[in-house]
């Protein structure tokens, strides 16, 4: 029994996997789902737009499917759990203060956008 996955998503990923034309399908297509997503952030990162974060969606989608993107993503992953263990709560002063800055930008945009009006 502690070879059959338990939640729902194992359970389909365990059934593509076990024929071989579905689980050829399947890797085809999160290898170009993962291409796809890590050409447009190179794009991105001239143009506007969320250039890094698609690069990195694109190889988190090609590391659920290949060895290779896992790998180059360990050294993230390992960074990621060390500022985990590392990380604080900052303190309560740093959410006023960011609360004040917010309302008060809020108050100057309404300012503005009733002072001058289109």
């Amino acid at each position: 029994m502690g070879d059959r996955p338990t939640g729902p998503i194992k359970i389909i990923r365990a059934t593509i996997r076990a024929n071989k034309i579905a689980n050829a399908f399947w890797r085809t297509a999160i290898f170009f789902i993962g291409f796809f997503l890590v050409g447009v952030g190179i794009v991105l990162l001239v143009l506007p737009g969320p250039g890094w974060l698609l690069i990195f969606l694109g190889f988190v989608t090609l590391a659920t499917e290949f060895a290779w993107a896992s790998n180059l993503l360990a050294p993230i992953r390992l960074r990621l759990e060390k500022a985990k263990i590392a990380g604080r709560k900052p303190a309560w002063w740093i959410y006023v203060l960011f609360t004040f800055f917010g309302i008060l930008t809020f108050i100057a945009s309404w300012w503005v956008w009733t002072r001058f009006p289109r």
